[in-house]
Protein backbone atom coordinates (compact mmCIF):
# COMPACT_ATOMS: atom_id res chain seq x y z
CA UNK A 1 0.00 0.00 0.00
CA UNK A 2 1.30 3.43 -1.04
CA UNK A 3 1.97 5.92 1.22
CA UNK A 4 -0.99 8.83 2.17
CA UNK A 5 0.29 12.40 2.08
CA UNK A 6 -0.76 15.72 2.78
CA UNK A 7 0.05 19.09 1.53
CA UNK A 8 -0.76 22.01 3.97
CA UNK A 9 -0.94 25.23 2.07
CA UNK A 10 -1.60 25.71 -1.26
CA UNK A 11 -0.44 28.65 -2.61
CA UNK A 12 2.85 28.64 -4.72
CA UNK A 13 4.82 25.70 -3.63
CA UNK A 14 1.97 24.06 -2.45
CA UNK A 15 -0.11 23.83 -5.42
CA UNK A 16 2.50 22.68 -7.48
CA UNK A 17 3.76 19.51 -4.84
CA UNK A 18 -0.21 18.39 -5.01
CA UNK A 19 0.36 18.21 -9.12
CA UNK A 20 3.56 16.65 -8.79
CA UNK A 21 2.47 13.88 -6.20
CA UNK A 22 -0.94 13.62 -8.12
CA UNK A 23 1.00 12.81 -11.37
CA UNK A 24 2.55 9.83 -9.80
CA UNK A 25 -0.42 8.41 -8.13
CA UNK A 26 0.37 9.34 -4.79
CA UNK A 27 -2.59 9.39 -2.36
CA UNK A 28 -1.83 12.95 -1.48
CA UNK A 29 -4.58 15.28 -0.14
CA UNK A 30 -4.48 19.39 0.19
CA UNK A 31 -5.85 21.42 2.80
CA UNK A 32 -6.10 25.28 1.97
CA UNK A 33 -6.93 27.67 4.96
CA UNK A 34 -8.52 30.21 2.27
CA UNK A 35 -9.63 29.63 -1.46
CA UNK A 36 -7.18 28.76 -4.31
CA UNK A 37 -5.43 31.51 -5.90
CA UNK A 38 -6.14 33.60 -2.98
CA UNK A 39 -4.36 36.71 -2.42
CA UNK A 40 -3.55 36.81 1.06
CA UNK A 41 -0.05 35.59 0.91
CA UNK A 42 2.63 36.06 -1.81
CA UNK A 43 0.43 34.79 -4.52
CA UNK A 44 -1.09 37.69 -6.61
CA UNK A 45 -1.24 40.81 -8.12
CA UNK A 46 -0.78 39.50 -12.16
CA UNK A 47 2.60 38.80 -13.06
CA UNK A 48 6.10 37.67 -11.47
CA UNK A 49 9.03 37.85 -13.17
CA UNK A 50 11.02 34.93 -14.61
CA UNK A 51 14.98 35.57 -14.18
CA UNK A 52 17.49 32.88 -14.96
CA UNK A 53 20.42 35.22 -14.41
CA UNK A 54 20.34 35.09 -10.88
CA UNK A 55 21.12 37.95 -9.31
CA UNK A 56 20.59 36.25 -5.55
CA UNK A 57 23.36 33.70 -6.71
CA UNK A 58 24.45 31.11 -9.34
CA UNK A 59 23.40 28.37 -7.48
CA UNK A 60 19.58 28.67 -8.59
CA UNK A 61 20.42 28.98 -12.00
CA UNK A 62 20.42 24.66 -12.81
CA UNK A 63 16.82 25.22 -10.40
CA UNK A 64 15.64 27.42 -12.66
CA UNK A 65 16.62 25.78 -15.88
CA UNK A 66 14.92 22.71 -14.50
CA UNK A 67 11.54 24.35 -13.27
CA UNK A 68 11.13 26.18 -16.66
CA UNK A 69 11.09 22.76 -18.41
CA UNK A 70 8.07 22.04 -15.37
CA UNK A 71 6.24 25.46 -16.64
CA UNK A 72 6.36 24.48 -20.52
CA UNK A 73 5.18 21.07 -18.86
CA UNK A 74 2.50 22.72 -16.50
CA UNK A 75 1.47 24.70 -19.80
CA UNK A 76 0.86 21.30 -21.73
CA UNK A 77 -1.16 19.34 -19.19
CA UNK A 78 -3.50 22.79 -18.60
CA UNK A 79 -3.39 24.23 -21.94
CA UNK A 80 -2.78 27.33 -20.14
CA UNK A 81 0.08 29.40 -21.44
CA UNK A 82 1.52 30.85 -17.76
CA UNK A 83 5.33 31.89 -18.97
CA UNK A 84 6.21 34.15 -21.47
CA UNK A 85 10.10 34.88 -21.87
CA UNK A 86 10.70 38.21 -23.42
CA UNK A 87 13.65 38.71 -21.91
CA UNK A 88 14.78 40.58 -18.91
CA UNK A 89 16.98 43.51 -18.24
CA UNK A 90 19.26 43.98 -15.05
CA UNK A 91 20.00 47.69 -14.66
CA UNK A 92 22.65 48.23 -11.58
CA UNK A 93 26.31 49.40 -10.63
CA UNK A 94 28.52 47.10 -12.22
CA UNK A 95 30.98 46.61 -9.18
CA UNK A 96 27.23 45.50 -6.87
CA UNK A 97 27.20 42.05 -5.42
CA UNK A 98 23.54 41.73 -7.76
CA UNK A 99 25.53 42.52 -10.73
CA UNK A 100 28.37 40.47 -10.26
CA UNK A 101 26.04 37.43 -9.37
CA UNK A 102 24.15 38.03 -12.77
CA UNK A 103 27.07 37.64 -14.79
CA UNK A 104 28.56 34.41 -12.96
CA UNK A 105 24.97 33.18 -13.72
CA UNK A 106 25.39 33.98 -17.40
CA UNK A 107 29.04 32.83 -17.89
CA UNK A 108 28.84 29.92 -15.65
CA UNK A 109 25.69 28.31 -16.85
CA UNK A 110 26.03 30.17 -20.75
CA UNK A 111 22.94 32.23 -20.64
CA UNK A 112 21.78 34.14 -23.61
CA UNK A 113 22.39 37.82 -23.15
CA UNK A 114 23.63 41.04 -24.40
CA UNK A 115 25.77 43.91 -22.80
CA UNK A 116 24.96 47.21 -23.34
CA UNK A 117 26.71 50.16 -23.46
CA UNK A 118 24.56 53.12 -22.00
CA UNK A 119 24.02 54.69 -25.48
CA UNK A 120 22.59 51.35 -26.65
CA UNK A 121 20.61 51.26 -23.83
CA UNK A 122 18.96 54.02 -24.00
CA UNK A 123 18.02 53.59 -27.88
CA UNK A 124 16.67 50.38 -27.29
CA UNK A 125 15.32 51.08 -24.11
CA UNK A 126 13.77 54.69 -24.14
CA UNK A 127 11.04 53.96 -21.46
CA UNK A 128 14.13 53.68 -19.22
CA UNK A 129 15.87 56.87 -17.83
CA UNK A 130 19.44 55.81 -17.44
CA UNK A 131 22.67 57.11 -15.83
CA UNK A 132 26.22 57.09 -16.81
CA UNK A 133 27.11 54.76 -13.85
CA UNK A 134 24.03 51.84 -14.71
CA UNK A 135 25.77 48.64 -16.05
CA UNK A 136 22.86 46.78 -18.17
CA UNK A 137 22.62 43.39 -18.92
CA UNK A 138 19.42 41.74 -21.24
CA UNK A 139 18.77 37.93 -20.36
CA UNK A 140 17.10 36.21 -23.02
CA UNK A 141 15.95 33.45 -20.88
CA UNK A 142 13.87 35.50 -19.05
CA UNK A 143 9.89 37.29 -18.69
CA UNK A 144 7.25 36.68 -16.51
CA UNK A 145 4.35 34.58 -15.31
CA UNK A 146 0.65 33.95 -14.59
CA UNK A 147 0.59 33.65 -11.04
CA UNK A 148 -3.15 33.65 -10.02
CA UNK A 149 -3.75 31.30 -13.08
CA UNK A 150 -0.79 29.09 -12.34
CA UNK A 151 -1.73 27.90 -8.88
CA UNK A 152 -5.30 27.11 -10.10
CA UNK A 153 -4.02 25.55 -12.91
CA UNK A 154 -1.99 22.94 -10.36
CA UNK A 155 -4.52 22.67 -8.31
CA UNK A 156 -7.08 21.91 -10.95
CA UNK A 157 -4.97 19.10 -12.55
CA UNK A 158 -4.20 17.45 -9.17
CA UNK A 159 -7.79 17.10 -8.46
CA UNK A 160 -8.59 15.70 -12.31
CA UNK A 161 -5.18 12.86 -10.91
CA UNK A 162 -7.14 11.94 -8.29
CA UNK A 163 -5.85 14.49 -5.11
CA UNK A 164 -8.07 15.67 -2.67
CA UNK A 165 -8.50 19.05 -1.63
CA UNK A 166 -10.03 20.71 1.93
CA UNK A 167 -10.43 24.41 0.96
CA UNK A 168 -11.40 26.81 3.64
CA UNK A 169 -9.95 24.20 6.56
CA UNK A 170 -7.49 25.95 8.98
CA UNK A 171 -5.34 23.51 10.41
CA UNK A 172 -5.28 23.47 14.16
CA UNK A 173 -2.02 21.60 14.91
CA UNK A 174 0.71 18.99 13.32
CA UNK A 175 2.42 16.83 15.10
CA UNK A 176 4.42 13.39 14.31
CA UNK A 177 3.24 10.49 15.91
CA UNK A 178 5.46 7.57 15.89
CA UNK A 179 6.01 6.85 12.73
CA UNK A 180 2.84 8.81 10.93
CA UNK A 181 1.36 12.41 11.22
CA UNK A 182 -1.11 13.56 12.63
CA UNK A 183 -3.34 16.80 11.28
CA UNK A 184 -6.23 18.47 13.54
CA UNK A 185 -8.05 20.70 11.11
CA UNK A 186 -11.97 22.02 12.06
CA UNK A 187 -12.00 19.67 14.61
CA UNK A 188 -11.09 16.49 12.76
CA UNK A 189 -8.14 14.40 13.07
CA UNK A 190 -6.81 13.06 9.79
CA UNK A 191 -3.45 10.59 9.89
CA UNK A 192 -0.70 10.58 7.32
CA UNK A 193 2.53 8.93 6.53
CA UNK A 194 4.43 12.64 5.44
CA UNK A 195 2.79 15.35 5.58
CA UNK A 196 4.49 18.95 3.16
CA UNK A 197 3.80 22.19 5.11
CA UNK A 198 3.73 24.71 2.36
CA UNK A 199 1.95 27.61 4.06
CA UNK A 200 4.23 30.25 4.04
CA UNK A 201 4.37 32.70 6.77
CA UNK A 202 2.12 30.33 8.49
CA UNK A 203 4.70 28.14 8.85
CA UNK A 204 5.80 29.81 12.48
CA UNK A 205 2.76 29.08 13.51
CA UNK A 206 2.55 25.34 12.40
CA UNK A 207 5.83 24.42 13.42
CA UNK A 208 7.22 25.97 16.37
CA UNK A 209 10.92 25.26 15.53
CA UNK A 210 10.70 27.73 12.88
CA UNK A 211 9.07 30.78 14.88
CA UNK A 212 12.28 33.06 15.49
CA UNK A 213 13.34 31.74 12.24
CA UNK A 214 10.29 32.64 9.17
CA UNK A 215 9.59 36.28 9.36
CA UNK A 216 6.35 37.61 7.50
CA UNK A 217 7.14 40.88 5.24
CA UNK A 218 4.53 43.26 3.29
CA UNK A 219 5.36 43.24 -0.52
CA UNK A 220 2.91 46.20 -2.30
CA UNK A 221 2.50 45.77 -6.19
CA UNK A 222 1.68 49.05 -8.52
CA UNK A 223 0.56 49.96 -11.63
CA UNK A 224 0.43 52.84 -13.85
CA UNK A 225 -0.83 54.34 -17.06
CA UNK A 226 1.93 55.04 -19.64
CA UNK A 227 1.03 57.81 -22.04
CA UNK A 228 1.72 55.69 -25.22
CA UNK A 229 0.66 51.77 -24.60
CA UNK A 230 2.58 50.63 -27.50
CA UNK A 231 6.23 51.23 -25.95
CA UNK A 232 5.39 48.80 -23.12
CA UNK A 233 4.37 46.23 -24.47
CA UNK A 234 5.81 42.90 -24.01
CA UNK A 235 7.79 42.78 -27.56
CA UNK A 236 9.57 46.02 -26.69
CA UNK A 237 9.38 46.21 -23.24
CA UNK A 238 10.93 43.15 -20.91
CA UNK A 239 10.44 42.84 -17.87
CA UNK A 240 12.81 44.43 -15.57
CA UNK A 241 15.12 44.63 -11.75
CA UNK A 242 16.53 47.82 -10.89
CA UNK A 243 18.61 48.72 -7.63
CA UNK A 244 19.59 52.45 -7.25
CA UNK A 245 21.33 54.06 -4.37
CA UNK A 246 17.47 54.57 -2.84
CA UNK A 247 15.57 52.16 -4.29
CA UNK A 248 14.98 48.34 -5.43
CA UNK A 249 12.01 47.69 -7.78
CA UNK A 250 11.41 45.89 -10.66
CA UNK A 251 8.81 45.76 -13.32
CA UNK A 252 6.36 43.79 -16.09
CA UNK A 253 4.89 45.23 -19.52
CA UNK A 254 1.22 45.98 -20.05
CA UNK A 255 -0.75 42.77 -19.59
CA UNK A 256 -4.14 44.12 -19.59
CA UNK A 257 -3.36 46.95 -22.77
CA UNK A 258 -4.13 49.59 -19.92
CA UNK A 259 -1.75 49.44 -17.53
CA UNK A 260 2.16 48.80 -16.71
CA UNK A 261 3.75 47.41 -13.45
CA UNK A 262 6.56 48.94 -11.80
CA UNK A 263 6.58 47.80 -7.81
CA UNK A 264 9.23 47.96 -4.70
CA UNK A 265 10.90 44.90 -3.80
CA UNK A 266 9.44 44.15 -0.46
CA UNK A 267 11.58 45.82 1.59
CA UNK A 268 8.81 46.32 4.84
CA UNK A 269 9.86 45.75 8.29
CA UNK A 270 8.55 42.23 9.48
CA UNK A 271 5.54 41.80 12.08
CA UNK A 272 4.74 38.69 13.86
CA UNK A 273 1.48 38.09 12.99
CA UNK A 274 0.73 36.78 9.66
CA UNK A 275 -3.18 36.60 10.29
CA UNK A 276 -2.53 40.56 10.67
CA UNK A 277 -1.54 41.53 7.21
CA UNK A 278 -1.99 45.37 6.77
CA UNK A 279 -3.62 46.24 3.62
CA UNK A 280 -3.87 49.95 4.18
CA UNK A 281 -1.02 51.61 2.13
CA UNK A 282 0.12 54.91 4.55
CA UNK A 283 0.48 57.93 1.64
CA UNK A 284 4.33 58.47 1.88
CA UNK A 285 4.72 54.81 0.25
CA UNK A 286 2.65 55.73 -2.46
CA UNK A 287 4.72 59.21 -3.13
CA UNK A 288 8.08 56.17 -2.76
CA UNK A 289 6.15 54.40 -5.92
CA UNK A 290 5.64 58.37 -8.09
CA UNK A 291 9.07 59.14 -6.96
CA UNK A 292 10.61 55.86 -8.47
CA UNK A 293 8.55 56.32 -11.88
CA UNK A 294 9.10 60.10 -11.98
CA UNK A 295 13.18 59.64 -11.41
CA UNK A 296 13.94 56.50 -13.25
CA UNK A 297 11.19 56.58 -16.74
CA UNK A 298 9.68 58.25 -19.24
CA UNK A 299 6.39 58.66 -20.93
CA UNK A 300 4.03 57.29 -17.46
CA UNK A 301 1.69 59.28 -15.42
CA UNK A 302 3.87 58.95 -12.12
CA UNK A 303 0.68 58.79 -10.02
CA UNK A 304 0.11 54.68 -9.52
CA UNK A 305 -3.40 53.73 -10.25
CA UNK A 306 -3.79 50.17 -8.47
CA UNK A 307 -2.29 48.87 -5.16
CA UNK A 308 -2.40 45.40 -4.28
CA UNK A 309 -0.45 43.79 -0.91
CA UNK A 310 1.07 40.84 -0.13
CA UNK A 311 2.54 39.09 1.85
CA UNK A 312 6.01 36.64 2.32
CA UNK A 313 7.86 34.69 4.29
CA UNK A 314 11.81 35.65 4.79
CA UNK A 315 14.67 33.97 6.37
CA UNK A 316 17.93 35.86 7.62
CA UNK A 317 19.92 34.73 4.88
CA UNK A 318 16.52 35.15 2.15
CA UNK A 319 17.26 31.45 0.88
CA UNK A 320 14.25 29.23 1.75
CA UNK A 321 13.78 26.58 4.19
CA UNK A 322 13.39 23.35 1.84
CA UNK A 323 13.40 19.57 3.08
CA UNK A 324 12.53 17.49 6.21
CA UNK A 325 12.55 19.66 9.67
CA UNK A 326 14.51 16.98 11.10
CA UNK A 327 16.54 14.01 9.53
CA UNK A 328 14.23 11.15 10.43
CA UNK A 329 11.40 13.63 10.38
CA UNK A 330 8.29 12.62 8.26
CA UNK A 331 7.23 16.57 7.79
CA UNK A 332 8.67 18.04 5.35
CA UNK A 333 8.83 21.87 4.92
CA UNK A 334 8.73 23.99 2.08
CA UNK A 335 8.82 27.73 3.15
CA UNK A 336 10.84 31.22 3.50
CA UNK A 337 11.20 32.19 -0.18
CA UNK A 338 12.29 35.45 0.77
CA UNK A 339 10.24 37.57 -1.92
CA UNK A 340 12.02 35.41 -4.93
CA UNK A 341 10.34 32.10 -5.28
CA UNK A 342 7.53 32.05 -7.24
CA UNK A 343 9.40 30.94 -10.42
CA UNK A 344 10.88 28.08 -8.89
CA UNK A 345 7.83 26.61 -7.76
CA UNK A 346 7.36 23.77 -10.11
CA UNK A 347 11.06 22.87 -9.52
CA UNK A 348 10.37 23.05 -5.70
CA UNK A 349 6.97 20.43 -6.88
CA UNK A 350 9.52 18.23 -8.05
CA UNK A 351 12.02 18.10 -5.06
CA UNK A 352 9.26 17.44 -2.26
CA UNK A 353 7.68 15.01 -4.42
CA UNK A 354 11.42 13.48 -4.50
CA UNK A 355 12.26 13.66 -0.96
CA UNK A 356 8.75 11.86 -0.16
CA UNK A 357 9.46 8.53 -2.34
CA UNK A 358 12.89 8.75 -2.65
CA UNK A 359 14.05 10.28 0.73
CA UNK A 360 16.34 12.34 -1.52
CA UNK A 361 16.34 14.46 -4.39
CA UNK A 362 18.60 15.18 -7.59
CA UNK A 363 18.85 18.57 -7.19
CA UNK A 364 21.80 20.79 -4.77
CA UNK A 365 19.39 22.25 -2.41
CA UNK A 366 22.25 22.31 0.30
CA UNK A 367 22.07 26.22 0.56
CA UNK A 368 18.16 25.57 1.77
CA UNK A 369 18.78 22.74 4.58
CA UNK A 370 16.08 24.64 7.05
CA UNK A 371 18.08 23.08 9.74
CA UNK A 372 21.04 25.96 9.13
CA UNK A 373 19.57 28.04 11.89
CA UNK A 374 19.47 25.52 14.79
CA UNK A 375 21.73 26.54 17.42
Amino acid sequence: MGKRVAVVGLGTMGSMTLWKLSQQGVDVTGFEQFGVGHDRSAVGGESRLFRTAYREGPEYVPLLKRSRELWRELEKESGNQLLTLNGGLTIDRANSDNFKNVLKSIYDYQINHEVFDIKEAVKLFPQHKFSEEDAVILDKESGFLRPELAVVSACYLAEKNGAEIYRHSKIDSINQKDEKVEIKSDGKVHEFDEVIVSAGSWVKELLPEFKEIIEPRRIIMSWFIPEDLAGFQKDVFPVFARTTEKYDFFGAPTLDQSMVKIALVGSDEPFANPNKLEHNIPYQEVLNQTEIVKSFFHGINPDPVRLSVHMDAYTPDEHALVGRIEDKSNIIVLSGYSGHGFKLAPIMGEIAAEIVLQDQTQHDINHMNPNRFKK
